[in-house]
């Protein structure tokens, strides 16, 4: 019997690791929603905010290290997917975010987007401008909360993949349960 030649490799959509997304505008409720998946999905989170506060204790603020962030959050998570392992993936990610592009092309994604009304947001801002890492841009960042949302800047990534919808005015709606059974059926479960 001859050799056949070498065999081509391929990956079944059901064999690609599930890639959560995160998203939504400053203070819509993303880190906690992502924190909460986390714990009952057992899939680990790489936050943009947590990756960048580790930075501006090094190099301290501002635009660069805030563009590292994305950056090294993107190659960390790349990084993971190609070794099989599902994630969370979370951050305020721009509309037109194109590093997303590739890692959705080596998972089964689903973007969960949290958003709030306006004023809701800019009150949430103000409470916790207060309590977060001192490299962040406190109030004088709320201008710009203001455009963007008004824009659609900070509007689901355009990235081909199922999207839910999570306002979180007063509690999440859906709710967290509804949620996870949505994610379920998106990107959790192996297709049949």
């Amino acid at each position: 019997m001859g050799d056949a030649g070498p065999q081509l490799l391929t990956t079944a959509v059901s064999d690609l690791p599930p890639l959560i997304i995160v998203s939504g505008p400053p203070a819509a409720g993303k880190s906690r929603l992502a924190a909460r998946l986390c714990s009952r999905l057992r899939l680990p989170v790489i936050s943009k905010d947590a990756i960048k506060e580790v930075l501006m204790d090094h190099f301290g603020g501002g635009e660069p290290v805030g563009t590292a962030a994305f950056a090294l959050q993107f190659s960390i998570a790349r990084s993971m997917l190609d070794d099989g392992c599902g994630l969370i993936l979370e951050g305020a990610f721009f509309h037109d975010q194109r590093d997303i592009t590739s890692l959705v092309g080596k998972a089964r994604a689903a973007i969960v987007h949290v958003e709030a009304p306006l004023d809701h947001l800019v009150e949430r801002y103000t409470l916790r401008s207060g309590s977060r890492h001192p490299g962040h841009r406190g109030l004088e960042a709320l201008p710009d909360l203001r455009s963007r949302v008004a824009s659609g800047a900070y509007d689901p990534p355009d990235v081909g993949v199922p999207v839910l919808r999570v306002d979180s005015t007063n509690e999440y709606k859906p709710s967290e349960q509804e949620i996870e059974t949505w994610l379920a059926q998106e990107c959790l479960a192996s297709p049949r």
